[in-house]
């Protein structure tokens, strides 16, 4: 089984797109979601710095009450929600979302099949996507599709030739990431790495 994390725009008239509006960091848990005749039904559990408002700024298809200073439960009644919905016909098993400025992050269990469908679902919808991970449920220690990729990149530019033809700032800069966060990155696929190959 794998674990997915992808990356999509705020559709408009999607119940995300007024909470944004609200919160600037939403994260959503998602207890139950189904698919019932195009439209998403579910209970999710929200959590936000400004629960309050939150709450008061759901949309009429949502009804929601506080359950702690910084978390409610929101029953999603019906809604269309294209990527939820296209997830979900799939064969996506969705466990979380975040939204992070104009984008959510899904977090998603599925197949190798169902994940090929839902690429090509978002594909052939069009939709703005990012692959931000991509690794096997059952293990911590296994690359992520991020850690495995940029890898490959450091690897292909010669960043690990000796000497380097490429420096750690300007590689950064092509992946237009901070250099810090490249280095984190690199450090933490070179121990998956040495870990596999010496197991």
């Amino acid at each position: 089984m794998l674990k997915i994390e992808i990356t999509t725009p705020i559709l408009e008239n999607c119940v995300f797109d007024g909470l944004k509006e609200v919160a600037k960091r939403v994260e959503v848990e998602i207890e139950n979601l189904s698919n019932f005749d195009d439209a998403v039904r579910g209970l999710l559990k929200l959590k936000s710095e400004d629960i309050e408002n939150l709450i008061k700024s759901l949309p009429e298809f949502c009804e929601g009450f506080r359950v702690t200073k910084s978390s409610a439960r929101v029953l999603l009644k019906e809604h269309p929600c294209l990527i939820a919905s296209m997830l979900l016909k799939n064969g996506g098993l969705i466990t979380k979302m975040r939204i992070e400025g104009e984008k959510i992050v899904w977090s998603l269990l599925c197949d190798s099949e169902s994940f090929l469908k839902i690429i090509e679902a978002l594909e052939d919808e069009n939709i703005d996507y990012e692959i931000i991970y991509k690794g096997f449920f059952e293990s911590k220690d296994e690359m992520t599709f991020k850690e495995e990729e940029i890898l490959k990149i450091a690897l292909e530019k010669g960043f690990f030739e000796y000497p380097r033809k490429i420096k750690l700032e300007e590689l950064a800069k092509q992946l237009e990431i901070a250099p810090s966060t490249l280095s984190e990155i690199l450090r933490r696929a070179q121990k998956k790495m040495l870990k596999r190959l010496l197991e």
